[in-house]
């Protein structure tokens, strides 16, 4: 092995592929250890493919078979400028999933210049690279071995799957991202004014629940057991705090969608930007507003701004003879920012969510006014996924350190919860204290059946804590939903 790497060092040939396969698989392998929920699926892995390997090799074969015929001394320059701006170019896609012109452009003339007088050394760097993509690649193995492949083995048949309905009203859940139930917009945190709000929706008949809990504190985490009614615990930190094919979960066959396609429900989604959809998950339901074409090819577009409220009211008008649900899923008021490097980070992060909560909730009254004038007797749902972290002074604050201010935990936690339904749903709305149990206690009303799963749900809210590389897993409230700050481990949590 010595002996061939002097070789390589010493010889006089020079290989296109070590300026180009080898950095482009560097960044490949890098991207998918840094960013794998977002970039799991065939296509993507095909896109970078043809842009981090094919298309820099073949430019780099056109422009060194001009060098060979013009100045075949100058080959080693081209190999070490190449080999440098090729390099920076995909590898910051890898890290950033955008472009930094200006640091490209700089690094573009200094790897120019200095090649001047150190172009020869351009196969140390080379082999450097070769080392540690052997490493960065045994890592991948690793991780897709251990982390990847048994990711979705919590998802088990839940009880309900088998039910008939013996009500099949049309039900609507609209998701307002981080929408912050009224326990916490009360609080000194967010001061919300909200009153107009909640007595809209009141006179239009909506029952609340104020002390309503999501059971993770991101949209991934929280909607996969939203439409699995199952607690994943976040494979307790093993991937950190985002969950492995969540996307395909929320998006796919899961327990939720099976039960109303099972009773002959027609199932709509309506998105407003592309964040369920950067993976190219595999949708199951039959309309949606969304198709492969709207995605970015390359790097993830989170946000595309559909007009979802003529979307949402053009399905609405076209819907067939089946029952129907809908599952609306609007990005605002969102949370804080995931920056901290702002001054007056939290009156700034306050003022900005506050804003936010006025104009979605105008437009979420005026979705109900169609849904009222166009599907009176349907259900309709208003399910926020977690709260809007306001408080701190960035999102990551919140992971960071355990914490015991319940004010700081309901930002968090405590999200909107509002049904309007039939009288005889009240006392399963009663049952309803988190995520978890939304979608049984609506399918115990449209069985008329006592499922039983509710006694088996774990109405927890838990997140993880950044502990140096280590993440750990914490209870915030509990079964009843009091406050904890208890750090669970597998064992804990199956006792």
């Amino acid at each position: 092995m010595k002996d061939k790497i002097l070789h390589f060092l010493s010889e006089d040939k020079h290989r296109w592929w070590t300026v180009t396969v080898i950095p482009g698989l560097y960044a490949i392998v890098y991207l998918y250890l840094k960013n794998y929920t977002v970039v799991n699926s065939w296509q993507q892995l095909l896109s970078f493919i043809a842009c981090f390997i094919v298309v820099p090799s073949v430019l780099f074969l056109g422009v060194d078979f001009f060098f060979k015929k013009k100045f075949p001394t100058k080959r080693p320059q081209l190999y070490w400028s190449y080999f440098l701006i090729n390099f920076s170019i995909i590898f910051s896609l890898s890290i950033y999933l955008g472009w930094r012109w200006k640091a490209l452009l700089l690094f573009a003339f200094i790897a120019i210049g200095s090649s001047y007088f150190i172009a020869k050394h351009y196969k140390k760097l080379v082999l450097l690279l070769s080392f540690m993509l052997l490493i960065a690649s045994s890592q991948l193995l690793y991780y897709l071995v251990t982390k990847v492949y048994n990711s979705d083995k919590w998802i088990k048949e839940m009880p309900f799957e088998t039910v008939v309905f013996k009500e099949r009203p049309n039900v609507y859940v609209i998701q307002p991202d981080g929408f912050v139930g009224k326990r916490a917009a009360d609080n000194p945190l967010y001061n919300l004014k909200l009153d107009e709000f909640y007595n809209t929706l009141s006179d239009l008949g909506f029952q609340f629940n104020h002390d309503f809990r999501s059971n993770y504190p991101t949209t991934l985490a929280s909607n996969s057991t939203l439409f699995t009614a199952q607690h994943h615990y976040l494979n307790y930190g093993d991937i950190g705090n985002e969950l492995i094919n969540a996307r395909d979960i929320i998006l796919g066959d899961n327990p939720v969608i099976k039960t109303f396609k099972k009773n002959g429900y027609q199932t709509n989604l309506i998105l407003e930007h592309s964040y369920l959809m950067l993976n190219y998950p595999e949708v199951a339901y039959d309309r949606n507003n969304f198709s492969y074409a709207d995605l970015s090819p390359l790097l993830p577009n989170y946000f595309l701004g559909k007009n979802y409220q003529n979307y949402f009211e053009n399905m609405v008008s076209n819907t067939g003879s089946e029952p129907q649900f809908f599952f609306v899923e609007i990005l605002h008021p969102g949370h804080i920012s995931f920056s901290k490097d702002r001054e007056n980070a939290i009156e700034f992060e306050t003022q900005r969510y506050q804003q936010e909560v006025n104009s979605i909730s105008k437009k979420l009254i005026d979705m109900i006014r169609f849904i009222e004038k166009k599907d009176p007797k349907a259900i309709i749902m208003l399910v926020a996924d977690h709260g809007g972290f306001v408080g701190y002074t960035h999102t990551g604050a919140a992971y960071s350190n355990p914490e015991n201010d319940i004010d700081l935990k309901q930002s968090v936690f405590n999200a909107l919860f509002a049904v309007k339904a039939p009288v005889e749903f009240e006392t399963h709305h009663e049952k309803i204290h988190s995520s978890i149990g939304v979608f049984p206690a609506l399918f115990d009303y449209l069985s008329g059946e006592d499922i039983k799963t509710q006694l088996q749900l774990d109405n927890s809210s838990y997140l993880l804590i950044d502990n140096n590389s280590d993440k750990e897993l914490y209870q915030y409230f509990d079964n009843n939903g009091n406050s904890v700050s208890q750090k669970m481990s597998k064992d804990s949590v199956s006792n």
